[in-house]
């Protein structure tokens, strides 16, 4: 058995920028992270200053602190993936608790019930946060008074097909095949 490489990641090659406002960044900083630095910096300015004001001697670190430290740590490459920045799985992982999960039933025969998603406290990935969020949860399982959902908003319901089907052979593919060749010609 061989197990395949990919090949592609070694060829990745990233423009660098190695100065900076006349300041020498030695072997160079990539271009890519320095933009993402500029957003975020702008972003964080935005944000902090209706509340703050203008930075002082003693909130100028909260002023610049914050915004180097996320894009230092987040443009490393990704746990999980290595072609994706941390960033983008800290998006990726907000989005995930945020966002409630809607599970595909029958093949999007119908649209998942608010009581079918998977609630919030189980869409948090680590075990501190959920037991903060809600103090140590029981699963489903093993909590002894079961929750009867309304039978006509259950998962694997049946689905009622209304159309007759019918078994065509090779001879009326032939058929048809001749038929669209030959208007082929017409035009």
């Amino acid at each position: 058995m061989r197990v395949g490489r990919t090949l592609t990641h070694h060829f990745e090659i990233e423009t660098r920028q190695y100065d900076l406002l006349g300041i020498d960044l030695g072997e160079g900083a990539r271009r890519r992270m320095i933009i993402f630095g500029a957003v975020i910096i702008v972003l964080w300015v935005a944000l902090l200053f209706p509340f703050i004001g203008v930075p002082q001697k003693t909130t100028v670190s909260l002023y610049i602190v914050p915004p180097f430290v996320i894009t230092a740590f987040g443009w490393r490459p990704g746990k999980f993936h290595e072609r994706r920045r941390r960033v983008t799985e800290w998006a990726l992982s907000v989005r995930y608790a945020l966002r409630a999960h809607r599970p595909i039933i029958g093949l999007g025969a119908r649209a998942a019930d608010k009581t079918e998603y998977l609630p919030w406290r189980e869409r948090i990935s680590t075990r501190k946060v959920a037991d903060l969020a809600k103090a140590r949860v029981t699963p489903e399982w093993e909590r002894e008074v079961v929750v009867e959902l309304d039978p006509m908003v259950r998962a694997g319901a049946d689905i009622t097909v209304n159309q007759r089907a019918r078994l065509l052979g090779s001879d009326h593919v032939q058929r048809v095949s001749r038929r669209t060749s030959s208007g082929k010609g017409r035009e």
